[in-house]
């Protein structure tokens, strides 16, 4: 089932690119979203809940492009909220949870692991909120809302994975020296581990 709806979404966002069809690619937003609301935990479908009234907004006061514009920074707002949700006590930081799943909950009783954990989820969560609060920086100045010289909404669309993808390899390449003691991993290997655990990382 989840599989036929991602073709689904990936077959509206081929679509609306090969025919131009700017409707069309507008339809992946709500479909994705309502797929989202209904297989997410609980605690999650506010948060998402919140998006789609964002992006309803957003089509309401100016169309599927104000819609599409809008939407990354959500996602990045989203993101950051994940994080930040997580250094709230009693949950532990996200990249604890991450930790203690991919290498064992041993790991976080040794106090320079569990303080590089929670420092790495604050940054995250700062990280995130930056890029979202650009991004509607870059969506206000398309739609003339201000005058501050900003990248267009467009670039912002590649700009945002591309600094999501440096602070994530970065921090990888760098984890030998700022934290020697954990074990090593190879960039392929890690990434099957977390993404076998990151449904459960964000569920609690």
């Amino acid at each position: 089932m989840r599989v036929a709806v991602w073709l689904a979404i990936l077959a509206l966002a081929l679509g609306g690119v090969l025919l131009h069809n700017e409707t069309l690619t507008a339809a992946i937003a709500p479909l994705a979203l309502a797929y989202l609301l209904i297989v997410s935990p609980r605690m999650l479908r506010v948060a998402l809940a919140a998006i789609v009234v964002v992006e309803a907004a957003a089509w309401w006061i100016g169309g599927a492009r104000l819609m599409l514009d809008l939407l990354p920074a959500a996602i990045a707002a989203f993101v950051g909220w994940l994080f930040a949700r997580s250094l709230i006590a009693p949950r532990r930081p996200l990249i604890a949870r991450a930790i203690a799943a991919i290498d064992g909950p041993a790991r976080l009783d040794e106090v320079a692991v569990a303080r590089y954990a929670r420092r790495l989820t604050v940054l995250w969560a700062a990280f995130q909120a930056l890029l979202a609060t650009f991004g509607l920086l870059c969506v206000l100045h398309d739609h003339g809302a201000i005058a501050v010289p900003m990248p267009s909404a467009r670039a912002y669309d590649l700009i945002l994975p591309l600094a999501v993808a440096m602070l994530f390899f970065g921090e990888f390449l760098l984890r030998p020296r700022l934290l020697p003691q954990v074990p090593r991993h190879t960039l392929v290997g890690f990434l099957r581990e977390l993404a076998s655990v990151w449904p459960e990382l964000i569920e609690k």
